[in-house]
């Protein structure tokens, strides 16, 4: 049986994470921004999983993509080798990032932001919190952001956002009431 723990870029990402997995830990790098290193990430990832003590299992992380030249694909393929040199190669790590954002999987369900104005063809990718500025005329990332978050279907989530399918099937194996429903 799963123990999973979670460890995210800050705390609209721990605010939701709790939702969606409540009573599972879920611990923040404080590491966000184009111009922090997938090194750097790596590095406090590393301790975050030794302060767990090989108590949980899987390891489910969820960074940002922000304003990073890579894409989602090549960020995961870098901090894995990041994390695997630092000692974790047999660990049960599931890495996911958002593109660009956490807001752009809100942004996925439009409905959410807005009724009256046409939906973006693609939402990964976006300035996602920019998005929801425009349309809501202001936005707090810890209060408004988790709050549409959880009025958001994760269907339609799932449908429209490639990275929060990739989260979402990461999560396979764990028991977590979010993740049942129909994809």
């Amino acid at each position: 049986m799963s123990n999973p723990a979670f460890i995210v870029d800050g705390f609209t990402e721990k605010l939701i994470l709790g939702k969606i997995c409540p009573g599972k830990p879920v611990r923040r790098t404080d590491l966000n921004g184009k111009y922090v290193t997938i090194k750097a990430i790596a590095n406090k990832i590393s301790s975050l999983i030794r302060l767990l003590n090989n108590k949980y299992y899987p390891i489910i992380i969820v960074i940002d993509r922000e304003d990073r030249e890579e894409n989602c694909t090549e960020i995961i393929k870098e901090l894995r080798q990041e994390l695997t040199e630092k000692g974790h190669k047999n660990d049960d790590i599931r890495i996911n990032v958002a593109d660009k954002m956490l807001e752009n999987w809100i942004l996925a369900d439009w409905s959410v932001i807005t009724e009256t104005e046409k939906k973006p063809e693609i939402t990964d990718g976006l300035r996602g919190s920019s998005v929801i500025k425009k349309h809501k005329g202001s936005y707090g990332k810890t209060t408004d952001g988790v709050d549409l978050f959880t009025k958001a279907n994760p269907s339609i989530i799932y449908k429209n956002s490639p990275s929060f399918k990739t989260f979402i099937d990461s999560l396979d194996g764990i028991t977590c009431e979010y993740k049942e429903f129909d994809k």
